[in-house]
C-alpha cells in the first residue's frame, strides 16, 4: 500500500475515534445531567416542606434546571464538548460556593466535607475533557480549598497557628487530588495507547485485506491468460493442469498455433513466487509468443526469447521451459529445453527422461539450445512438468522425489490422459495431506491415441 493510502487509511481512523468519542461523552454527559437533574428535582420537593422552604434554595435550584435544561439543549445540537465544560464547570462551582459558604458560616465539618468533595470533579474533568483540563481543574481548586482554609483560620483563630491548622486540613486533600488526577493521567495515557495499538492493527487488517483483494484481481487476470482448453487434435489428446502456491503464480503453459498448422506448446517456470514471479511469467509469455510467431524452430525461438528476457534485464529472476513443436500431420514433437526438468516419455510400458539440458531464460545472453525430434507412437504418453511435483513435501518433510515420481508415472492410466492425471494428482495430494505446498505445480500429459481411439476423436 503507497504511503498516502496509508495516510489517508490513518486519517479515517482517527475521525472514527473521533465520532466514537462524541458519541461516549454525548452519552456520559446525558446521564450526568439528568441524575444532577433528578437531585435537583428531589430537592425542589423536600424544599415544600416548610422548615426548607428558603427563598435562596429556589433561586439556586432554578438556575441548576436551567442550566441542565441548556446542557441537553447543547447536546442534541451536537455540542456536547460545551456542554461538558458548562456542566463540569457549573457543578465545581457550585461545590466551590458551598465550601465558601461554610467558611463564611464558621462550619467547621461542613468546610472540611465540601473541600474533601472538590478530588471528585477531577474525576469528572477528566472522564469528560481529558487529564489536561483535569489537572487545571484541579489546580485552581487546590488554591481555591488552601486560601479558603487559611482564611478561615485566621477569622477564627487557632491555638495551633493558622499556617500549621491550614496545611494540616490542606494536604490531605492536597494527596487525595493529586493521586486521583495521576489515576485519570494514567487511565488516559493507557486508554490512549491502547487506542494507537488498536489503529495500528486495524491499518493492518485493512492492508492485507486490500493486498487480498489486489492478489485475487491479479489472480483472477492471470487465469485469463491460460489457454480456455487444450487444442483438440483427431489423434492427439493433450490434459493441462496448473495450481498456484500462493494467490498468483510463476508457472504457466501456453498452446499457440503456427501458420502451419503446427501447435507450439510451453510449459515454463519462472524462479520466485506470488507477484514478482507472475509479472516475469506474464512478460516471458509475450516474448515467448512473439518469438513462435518469429521463428519456426524450438532452439531459434528460445535463443530469441532469451535475448529479449536479458536485454529487459529480470534481475536474478530466470525461467526455465520446455517448448515443443507438434506436428499432428507427420506425428513429431520437435522441443527444445531451458532448464526445465525434461519430459518423460512412456512407450510401451516404459519410462525414460528424453532432450538435452540448458540454462534457463535469462541466465545469460549467449546460450545454445539442441533440439530434439521425437516420433509419436500410437499409445506415446507424455509427461511435461514443473519441478513443483519434485519438491513438494510431507509432514515430515521428505520430498516428493525422482525415483517417487517415475514409479508413479509408470503406474498412472497408459490410455486415459484425463485419468492418468486425476490419479497423478491425487497420488501427490495423499503424500502432502494438508501441507502447505511451496511450489507453483504445473502439468500438461500429451497422449497419442491408439487406433482404436483415434476414429472418436474430435477435430
Amino acid at each position: 500500500m503507497k504511503s498516502q493510502d496509508t495516510q489517508l487509511l490513518n486519517e479515517l481512523l482517527k475521525q472514527i475515534d473521533a465520532e466514537n468519542d462524541e458519541t461516549r461523552l454525548r452519552s456520559t454527559l446525558r446521564m450526568l445531567n439528568l441524575i444532577v437533574l433528578t437531585l435537583t428535582l428531589l430537592a425542589l420537593l423536600i424544599m415544600l416542606v416548610p422548615p426548607f422552604s428558603l427563598i435562596d434554595s429556589y433561586i439556586i435550584a432554578s438556575i441548576s434546571i436551567t442550566v441542565n435544561i441548556l446542557i441537553e439543549w447543547l447536546i442534541r445540537r451536537e455540542r456536547a464538548k460545551v456542554g461538558a465544560y458548562i456542566f463540569t464547570i457549573w457543578t465545581n462551582v457550585g461545590i466551590i460556593t458551598f465550601l465558601i459558604l461554610s467558611a463564611i458560616q464558621q462550619e467547621k465539618s461542613d468546610l472540611i466535607m465540601f473541600a474533601g468533595t472538590t478530588p471528585l470533579f477531577t474525576i469528572l474533568g477528566g472522564l469528560l475533557l481529558g487529564w489536561r483540563f483535569a489537572g487545571i481543574l484541579t489546580i485552581t481548586n487546590l488554591i481555591i480549598v488552601f486560601f479558603v482554609y487559611f482564611w478561615f483560620f485566621t477569622t477564627t483563630g487557632t491555638s495551633r497557628g493558622v499556617f500549621e491548622e491550614t496545611t494540616g486540613l490542606f494536604i490531605p486533600v492536597l494527596i487525595y487530588s493529586v493521586l486521583v488526577w495521576a489515576a485519570i493521567s494514567f487511565y488516559q495515557y493507557y486508554l490512549t495507547a491502547s487506542r494507537h495499538k488498536l489503529n495500528q492493527a486495524r491499518t493492518k487488517l485493512l492492508q492485507d485485506q486490500i493486498l487480498r483483494h489486489d492478489l485475487e484481481i491479479a489472480r483472477m487476470l492471470q487465469q485469463r491468460l491460460y489457454p480456455s482448453a487444450p487444442p483438440s487434435i483427431d489423434h492427439i489428446q493433450i490434459v493441462a493442469y496448473s495450481e498456484p502456491a500462493r494467490e498468483t503464480s510463476g508457472d504457466f503453459y501456453d498452446f499457440v498455433r503456427m501458420l502451419d498448422q503446427r501447435w507450439a506448446i510451453v510449459v515454463a517456470d519462472v524462479t520466485g513466487k506470488s507477484i514478482a514471479a507472475a509479472m516475469v511469467m506474464v512478460m516471458a509469455r509475450s516474448i515467448l509468443r512473439a518469438a513462435i510467431i518469429n521463428h519456426q524452430r524450438p532452439e531459434a525461438i528460445l535463443r530469441a526469447a532469451n535475448s529479449a528476457l536479458c536485454a529487459d534485464g529480470i534481475d536474478n529472476q530466470y525461467v526455465t521451459v520446455f517448448l515443443g513443436i507438434l506436428d499432428p500431420q507427420n506425428n513429431t514433437l520437435q522441443f527444445a529445453t531451458a532448464g526445465h526438468p525434461f519430459p518423460f516419455l512412456r512407450r510401451n510400458g516404459q519410462i525414460q527422461e528424453i532432450g538435452y539440458g540448458s540454462l534457463p531464460l535469462g541466465t545469460r545472453l549467449s546460450v545454445d539450445y539442441r533440439e530434439t525430434t521425437l516420433q509419436l507412437q500410437a499409445g506415446d504418453q507424455i509427461f511435461l512438468l514443473t519441478d513443483g511435483f519434485f519438491e513438494v513435501q510431507n509432514a515430515h518433510h521428505e520430498i516428493f522425489g525422482f525415483d517417487r515420481l517415475m514409479n508413479l508415472l509408470d503406474q498412472v492410466d497408459p490410455n486415459d490422459p484425463q485419468r492418468a492425471m486425476e490419479q497423478l494428482l491425487a497420488t501427490i495430494n495423499q503424500f502432502c495431506d494438508q501441507v502447505e505446498r511451496s511450489d507453483d505445480m504445473t502439468a500438461l500429459i500429451i497422449q497419442v491415441l491408439p487406433q482404436t481411439y483415434a476414429a472418436t476423436a474430435t477435430v
